[in-house]
Formats: structure tokens, C-alpha cells, sequence
């Protein structure tokens, strides 16, 4: 490919690159490869850096964390071919997460279809099922276009990740003079409802002896001022899920944590509910959907969402609105509809719930103390005391992490995340990066498991390589646990569980990072000081007590 001189006319690369530009984009996450070492080249020249990771998912799910922890859309850029397929798992966590991502992939030449070219798929169609938006822009004349267009479909409605596949030919073809692309297009707030919705929601309240409110990702994208104001006024136990952890800070008193049942013992009261309200959120795995059904049947729905299409999923809204969110919420809040002793007394059972479950961590300690391997409980607990307000937290898939994700509260928005639904394995280590580029002078820390470590491990060298001082928590039982766990329960022996029992702390230092490792509950508190304390990014290795499960298990999923 030959070099353009200054004099012609830029490429169509550069199109992409001024449209990143314009859409505020400062930073973005790759993998580079022959088709798209012109965009890379365009991006920089545009004053955007480029961080080059080690996987093209992890990559995706860098973004990913920037995106949920700061609301804007993150951007990776990969090759073509198996440099989009290794992306498909980034997008499928970005799309259960609701999380506003653009991925751009580059493309074979359209020309070599069908005639044995290299690294030739059907990319778009590989990614519709786990995008919002995926489309092959093989026209150079509409790329801006569909660049403006992109940003709009991450970021409107329900939130979540788009591709984009870029043929290298088209980056390269020179650029028509014409007006840059517009910048991004803000979702207009829900204007006021009408009298009549407003009278029935105020009705369903008023009635409401046991009201309970549920935020999702959706409520997270409002205004946070607005948002803890009107759930404040309204008044109402708050229960929080997804993106939207951390907006309304769990502190058991208006706020009782995760809106799972599986995690959260306080959330099973919602079976007892005579009305709940979900902002942002629906109805869905974490409501029991495909399991136990906790809501009950003659349980009264308000439900606000900005994506129609979300209204009365799984289990029909008596009264669904359409529109954003925390606008909504406020409206509702408003009205001062809810009184009464009983919504008190509701509201006391449930704070006395929450110390309850406080009780019992304080209880399964004591009884863990005479224990000769360390317990994940005993992490946590050494953790805790090193936790503050904006130390942010991402959770892995896998049964060591289920304790961190119960036993911590949110504290902040953007500080907390998991697997969401898609319960992907390994992706704690990239979305924790995400969060520490979004949050520089907050500590953060990832929990895996060390099954779970090993899909993208090797990230840890670009967290060096960018000076991010997060903190990765490894549980190391040697296994799958999760999985031998299982079979153990149903067939009485395990068939590929087990793994080599590795120091990933000198995995750590190997490639840069601070190690440190934890085998004793005698010396597990001066480890854990010392790896907090410790500069720049570190990995604390625990060997863990085998078979360690994960908490509440009475109440099961599998």
C-alpha cells in the first residue's frame, strides 16, 4: 500500500479517527493486525491514544469497564477474521451488561468473498446476536454516517455494545471533502407523564403496605443528584442491581444491596411485597426468572424504562412507562404518596434483615478461626479493613468470588461490577483496568478464581505496561471449583476439575507486577497489608480451602 502525500486527500481512516475525535473519545483498547494498522495510524495522528492489550476480548471488556464505570462509550479496535471472533465474548458480557461499547473490527476486501480469500466471514452476522447494532461498512461515502449512527445505538434506549467491521481497502480509499460527522446525539429525558398515569402509580402507592424499589443499569444513566433525591423523597427499601450498584450506597438502612436472591438473603423479602417498583430494571434472571419465582403473584408492578421493548418482560407491569428512567422516578417520588406505619414497620423488618446477615458473616468467622486453610470469608475480612468508600470491585464467574460479591457492599457507582448474566469467566481482570482508567486515584481490586485467571492473565503485563495499580485477588484451590463441586453433588466424582496448583504470584512478577502469596490464616493479615500497601499493580495469590462452595447455598441456582 503506498503512502498518501499530504496533499491528498485523507483517507477514510482518518474519517474514523475525526469521528472518535468528535464523539469525545480519548483513549482506546486493541489488538493490532494488518487490517487495521491504518486506523491505528489515523487514531494517533488524531491525538487519541491507543493501548495495545494482549487479547482482543480482553481488549472489549477494558472498554467495557470504562464504559460502566464512567457512562461515556468505550472503544476497541481489533483485527479482522479471528481477531473479531476472539471480540465476540467481549461484546456478549458488554450486551448483558447493558454497557455502551463500540467495537471496530477490521475487514477481508469484499472482492475476495467467495473466492478463497484470507480470514473471509461474514463478521456482521457473527456479531448481531450479541449487538445492538452490527453492520460491514463497505461503502466509504456513508462511514461518518454510520460512525454518528453507531454512538447513537450504544448509547440511546437500553444501552449496549455495537460493531462495526471496516474493510482494510475502505480505510484506505481517499476521503470525499465533506462536512465532518455530527457529534454524539443526547437522549432527550422523559417529559411528564400524563395526569391519569401519575393518579394510578400515586393510587398503587398510596395502597402499598410493603413497597420495595429496584434500580437497573437504566437508572444509573441519570442524574445522580436527581436520582438519590428522588429515591430519598420516595422513601421506599431500595435494592440495586447491574450498572446500577453503588448509585444509592448500600447501608442497610434505606438500602439493603444486591437485587438477587442467590447473594442477598434481605432481597428474598421481595416475595413478600405487595408492590414493587422497577426503575431502569426488569424482570430477570436475578428476579428468579427461570427458577424460583420470587415475586408474588398478586404483587402490583410500576415499571419505567427507557426501552419499550423491556416493559413487562417476563412478568406484565401493571402500569409500564416508557421513558428515562430517573425522570420518571422523581415524578413518582413527587406525588408523596407513601405513608402510613406500615410501610415503617416494612421498612424496619427489612434494616433488621440486613444485621441479621451482618450477624452471620461475624459468626462463620468465629467459627472458621480454628480452621488450618484459609477460607474466602477470611479474605474478604482481611480485605475489609482496607476497604474504603472508592475502592471499586469486579467479580469474576466462579465460586471463591461469590463471597467478595456478598460480603461487600456497594459503595459508589461505577465502583462495583460482575459477570452480569453472562457469568464469563476471567473478565474481572480487564473490566478492573476499564475502572482504573476511569478512576485513577481510587484503589481496585478484581477477584478470580484461578481457573478464571487464566483466560486473560497475560493482561496483568498491560496493566504494568500502563502503570494501573489495581489489585487481582486469585482464590487457588487447584480446580474448576465450581464445576467439581457440582459434579460431586450429582455424580459422586469429578471428570476434568482439577489444576495444576501454580504461584501465580510469581506469574505476577514475572511479567512486572508485585507478587504475593497467602497459604496461612496465621499470616494472612500482614500478607494482605503488605499487597494493598504495595505500589502499582500486584496479585495476591491465596491457597484456599478446597471445596469452599460459596455462600447461601440453600438457596440454589443449579
Amino acid at each position: 500500500m503506498t503512502r498518501q502525500s499530504s496533499a491528498q486527500s485523507p483517507e477514510i481512516a482518518a474519517v474514523v479517527a475525526q469521528a472518535l475525535h468528535d464523539h469525545g473519545v480519548k483513549e482506546v483498547y486493541g489488538v493490532c493486525g494488518d487490517h487495521i494498522n491504518s486506523l491505528y495510524r489515523a487514531i494517533a495522528d488524531a491525538g487519541i491514544q491507543v493501548i495495545g492489550t494482549r487479547t482482543e476480548s480482553g481488549a472489549v471488556q477494558i472498554a467495557d469497564g470504562y464504559a460502566r464505570a464512567t457512562g461515556q462509550c468505550g472503544v476497541a479496535i481489533v483485527t479482522g477474521g479471528p481477531g473479531h471472533t476472539n471480540a465476540i465474548t467481549g461484546l456478549a458480557v458488554a450486551h448483558a451488561a447493558q454497557s455502551p461499547v463500540l467495537v471496530l473490527s477490521g475487514l477481508t476486501p469484499p472482492a475476495q468473498r467467495h473466492r478463497g480469500g484470507q480470514q473471509v466471514m461474514d463478521q456482521a452476522r457473527m456479531a448481531e446476536p450479541v449487538a445492538k447494532l452490527a453492520r460491514e461498512l463497505v461503502h466509504p461515502d456513508n462511514v461518518g454516517a454510520e460512525l454518528a449512527a453507531a454512538f447513537r445505538a450504544a448509547t440511546a434506549g437500553t444501552r449496549g455494545p455495537v460493531s462495526l467491521s471496516i474493510p482494510v481497502d475502505v480505510l484506505a480509499t481517499p476521503a470525499d471533502p465533506a462536512p465532518r460527522p455530527q457529534g454524539p446525539t443526547q437522549a432527550q429525558a422523559a417529559g411528564a407523564w400524563a395526569p391519569h398515569v401519575l393518579d394510578a402509580c400515586g393510587q398503587l402507592l398510596k395502597a402499598a403496605r410493603r413497597p420495595v424499589l429496584v434500580l437497573g443499569s437504566e437508572a444509573w444513566q441519570g442524574d445522580a443528584a436527581v436520582l438519590a433525591q428522588a429515591v430519598r423523597r420516595l422513601g421506599i427499601p431500595v435494592f440495586t442491581s447491574e450498572l446500577a450498584r453503588g448509585c444509592i450506597p448500600d447501608d442497610g438502612l434505606l438500602s439493603f444491596g444486591y437485587a438477587d436472591p442467590f447473594f442477598n438473603t434481605v432481597f428474598r423479602a421481595i416475595k413478600d411485597a405487595d408492590l414493587v417498583v422497577l426503575a431502569g430494571a426488569q424482570v430477570d434472571f436475578h428476579t428468579c426468572f427461570g427458577g424460583p419465582q420470587l415475586l408474588s403473584p398478586d404483587a402490583k408492578i410500576i415499571q419505567i424504562h427507557p426501552d419499550p421493548a423491556r416493559l413487562g418482560q417476563c412478568v406484565r407491569a401493571d402500569i409500564g412507562m416508557a421513558g428515562d428512567a430517573v425522570a420518571g422516578l422523581a415524578q413518582l417520588a413527587g406525588l408523596d404518596a407513601v405513608h402510613g406505619p406500615a410501610v415503617q414497620d416494612w421498612a424496619r423488618a427489612l434494616r433488621q434483615a440486613y444485621a441479621a446477615q451482618q450477624q452471620a458473616w461475624t459468626t462463620q468467622l468465629d467459627a472458621l478461626r480454628a480452621s488450618p486453610t484459609i477460607h474466602p470469608l477470611q479474605v474478604c475480612q482481611a480485605l475489609a479493613r482496607h476497604r474504603t468508600d472508592r475502592t471499586g470491585i469486579t467479580i469474576d464467574g466462579g465460586d471463591f468470588v461469590h463471597w467478595a460479591r456478598s460480603y461487600f457492599p456497594a459503595t459508589a457507582p461505577g465502583h462495583w461490577m460482575d459477570a452480569t448474566l453472562m457469568g464469563n469467566l476471567g473478565g474481572s481482570l480487564p473490566l478492573a483496568m476499564g475502572m482504573q482508567k476511569a478512576f485513577p486515584h481510587d484503589p481496585v481490586w478484581a477477584f478470580t478464581g484461578d481457573g478464571g485467571f487464566g483466560f486473560y492473565s497475560w493482561e496483568l503485563s498491560t496493566a504494568v505496561q500502563e502503570g494501573l495499580p489495581i489489585k487481582v485477588i486469585v482464590g487457588n484451590d487447584a480446580a474448576w471449583g465450581i464445576e467439581k463441586r457440582l459434579q460431586l453433588n450429582h455424580y459422586d466424582k469429578v471428570v476434568g476439575c482439577d489444576l495444576p496448583h501454580i504461584r501465580y504470584d510469581l506469574f505476577a512478577e514475572m511479567v512486572g507486577a508485585r507478587g504475593f502469596h497467602a497459604h496461612d490464616p496465621a499470616s494472612l493479615d500482614a500478607v494482605v497489608q503488605e499487597f494493598v500497601s504495595a505500589d502499582g499493580p500486584a496479585l495476591l495469590n491465596v491457597d484456599i480451602t478446597p471445596l469452599a462452595s460459596r455462600p447461601f447455598l440453600d438457596f440454589n441456582r443449579y
